[in-house]
């Protein structure tokens, strides 16, 4: 659930729908540090046999490459962490507020048979067990080769325009460059 400050529902839906799916499945579900203290005490207290709950896992890319699918939001960070683990993966978007990044990611990774998505909004046990139960009936995607290390090629890039004086573009006529101390 990201940070778990806007998961709260997805975690208590994941929480009923352990319930309804087989006892053979066991599930790691991650609050974030973000979840009130009192929510994550309620959820502990009702999750059922085979459900362990964190608030954060140092070992979460080490998790997905052992799981046979993630159900997450559709955050950068996420997103990224299970393509790296080549993990199936069911996006529930966050949309709240009129946000649009993470539901156009799950929206293009679901074109590209990537991932599932469901949406955010009227989401129950039932549909979730419903799509969870979907796809893990279905093979494990073959991640095709992603550059999902834009922080590096970026870094790259600036590096070698600086080097190579393709510099950002000097400031307009009578505005002096600041400095920093």
């Amino acid at each position: 659930a990201g940070g778990g400050a806007v998961g709260r529902g997805l975690i208590g839906a994941a929480l009923e729908a352990a319930k309804l799916l087989p006892n053979a499945l066991r599930w790691c579900l991650i609050t974030g540090p973000n979840l009130p203290q009192a929510d994550f005490d309620t959820f502990a207290a009702a999750a059922p046999e085979g459900v362990s709950l964190f608030r954060f896992r140092r070992d979460f890319g080490g998790l997905l490459g052992g799981a046979r699918l993630s159900v997450s939001q559709a955050g950068y960070n996420t997103v990224c962490d299970i393509l790296r683990a080549g993990c199936a993966c069911l996006l529930i978007p966050f949309t709240a507020g009129g946000e649009t990044e993470q539901s156009t990611r799950a929206a293009r990774l679901e074109q590209l048979d990537l991932a599932g998505v469901l949406p955010e909004e009227g989401i129950t046990p039932e549909l979730l067990a419903a799509k969870v139960s979907f796809m893990l009936a279905r093979p494990r995607p073959a991640i095709p080769p992603l550059d999902l290390d834009g922080a590096a090629g970026t870094a790259r890039i600036i590096g070698e325009r600086l080097s190579s004086r393709q510099s950002f573009p000097h400031p307009a006529p009578g505005l002096r460059p600041t400095r920093s101390a």
